[in-house]
């Protein structure tokens, strides 16, 4: 393992985030303030002027300081508050941040929070630089460092439900490429409660030839949308987005997929974040019409 530290007070200077495929970047002017080698991936924090401090894995933003609680707070609460929830479990896979959690353990009707990241340095050095403020010590939390294919194995060995799942992954480049396949949708879908739903999510692009999912440029292959069209793992999927600065293309999408289909688009209790609120809630619903055409919706 490589680590290194910024305490020398060294100045700005131009990063540019990894494009793999997609032939365009964004560059922003950061102080490098930690960079290492883990066992799974490179963890590097920088610093910006404006934004704070940046959480970056394996070349990709993966959260700020300035906008973090803008995606943490859209992934939880618009499916926590989708429908009449009681007596709630939540599955966050990734999420090292501590963000996820931090936005689960909001509510009182959530009684049981797992969290599953399999980079125990991801979560230190987020709290360490970034602040996030995911509470690993309330006692409704059990924290897993482990591969996430592994726990959920168990989960359905033991015949354990849960009632929201938010996949929080990286891009497919690094520890995360395991877990975007059918076999792993298959398995995940088979631990999802009466009424309960998968969260994915993803950044979207406009080409001329149509939409793009970063997961599937990025990774070379299918990203969990398509898998879990493609073969039909829970029939029902709704679609809501948001805008997110620093994350690649800015548009976001969320991928809601369930057993039953019940629409999760209207909040059935009030809650006001930072961002999210009522309000935002029914609005993301509101698909562009290029959008719902190539997803078919």
């Amino acid at each position: 393992m490589t680590e290194q530290d910024n305490r020398g007070g060294a100045a700005p200077a131009w990063w540019t985030e990894r494009s793999d495929g997609i032939g365009v970047s964004q560059a922003l002017e950061v102080t490098l303030l930690h960079r290492e080698e883990s066992p799974f991936q490179v963890i590097e924090v920088f610093d910006h002027k404006a934004f704070g401090r940046i959480l970056v894995l394996d070349g990709y933003v993966q959260a700020s300081q300035a906008d973090e609680f803008i995606y943490h707070e859209m992934a939880l609460h618009v499916p926590l508050l989708g429908r009449e929830r009681q007596d709630t479990s939540v599955l966050i896979v990734g999420g090292g941040d501590g963000g996820a959690l931090r936005e689960a353990l909001v509510h009182d009707f959530v009684t049981r929070v797992t969290m599953v990241e399999i980079d125990r340095r991801v979560i230190e050095l987020s709290k360490r630089f970034l602040g996030v403020e995911g509470n690993y010590d309330d006692p409704r939390v059990d924290l897993r460092v482990q591969d996430a294919g592994a726990l959920v194995r168990d989960a359905r060995a033991r015949g354990q439900k849960f009632d929201v799942i938010v996949l929080d992954l990286t891009e497919p480049v690094g520890p995360s490429a395991n877990l975007f396949t059918e076999a792993f949708c298959h398995e995940l879908a088979e631990i999802v409660a009466d009424g309960g739903v998968i969260v994915d999510s993803d950044s979207i692009f406009l080409a001329t030839d149509g939409g793009r999912f970063l997961q599937e440029v990025s990774g070379g292959g299918e990203n969990l949308v398509t898998v879990m069209r493609q073969q039909k793992i829970l029939p029902h999927m709704e679609v809501y987005r948001t805008k997110i600065p620093l994350y690649p293309g800015a548009d976001f999408g969320f991928f809601l997929y369930s057993q039953d289909g019940d629409s999760l688009r209207h909040p059935v209790r009030p809650y006001h974040g930072r961002h999210y609120n009522p309000d935002v809630h029914q609005a993301a619903f509101a698909l562009p019409a290029w959008q719902k055409t190539w997803l078919g919706l």
